[in-house]
């Protein structure tokens, strides 16, 4: 049995729309005792790459049991799966897309499955646009009152992992890009902190590019530098970021996801 009534939703859907309310409503129909709790609706139309990337940023401070469900679906009606995973103690929902990739590399997988018999777990008809009203919710509903993700079908053969760049590294340099741009316009990269700290520490005096330009050296607040300039830092997610004190660093340095960070001693 479910230990926790506890759902959180990450979608793509926005909140100018009926969709959010919609499967709101559609999981406590079947589970009026839910508490929901939203992770975010501004995901970017269609970025599993970014879905993917605040669903493994927000998870790891939930409680055990409880179950998320993740809507960002670019191949909602066709023939991708829907998955059902236990990792470490926590329950996800999920087309099988890719949008697990950061949260199975960091959490060990207890167990997963197909979501099969569809019909048998949703209360009326399918839209074949919208199941995250049609099928997540449902299926939801039916996992916060009790139901075993075992018992929604059987173990698929594999499911997709997204091919995500790692950092490249040198003797004299550390190459690594951009994989998320945040509400404030920084530059997340892929340069984890353990890579420098504890492992290279030659390279926590390097001077940091980004775009082929100077960003200086690593530095430990927002605030070591002036409004309006530039700074290389480690974030809250332990992850190099550049940002720009009082600015957007992707305006700045007209950067996006793919733009290239590197670590250079000179």
């Amino acid at each position: 049995m479910a230990k926790s009534r506890l759902v959180t939703l990450l979608t793509d859907f926005g909140t100018r729309d009926p969709y959010v309310a919609a499967m709101k409503g559609a999981i406590l129909r079947v589970c009026p005792a839910a508490q929901i709790v939203d992770i975010s609706h501004d995901v970017p139309a269609q970025d599993v790459l970014a879905g993917a990337f605040v669903l493994a940023q927000a998870t790891p401070f939930f409680p055990p049991e409880t179950l998320h469900v993740v809507v960002v679906d670019p191949g909602v009606g066709t023939s991708r799966s829907i998955l059902a995973a236990r990792l470490d103690g926590q329950l996800f929902l999920f087309p099988d897309n890719g949008i697990i990739t950061f949260v199975a590399q960091a959490l060990p997988m207890e167990a997963i499955v197909a979501v099969r018999n569809i019909k048998a777990l949703r209360p009326g008809p399918e839209s074949m646009t919208f199941h995250g009203r049609d099928i997540f919710a449902p299926v939801a509903g039916r996992i916060l009152n009790g139901m075993s993700i075992a018992d929604l079908g059987p173990q698929p053969g594999t499911y997709k992992l997204l091919d995500l760049p790692a950092p490249v590294e040198q003797v004299d340099w550390i190459i690594g890009q951009v994989i998320y741009v945040d509400h404030f316009g920084n530059l997340i990269s892929n340069i984890p902190q353990e890579l420098i700290v504890g492992r290279r520490e030659d390279m926590q005096q390097a001077v940091v590019m980004c775009s082929g330009r100077d960003v200086g050296t690593l530095r430990q607040t927002y605030d070591d530098v002036a409004e309006g300039e530039a700074a290389a830092l480690f974030n809250s997610m332990k992850l190099l970021e550049i940002a720009v004190n009082c600015g957007r660093a992707c305006d700045v340095f007209g950067a996006d996801v793919g733009t290239e960070i590197c670590l250079e001693k000179r």
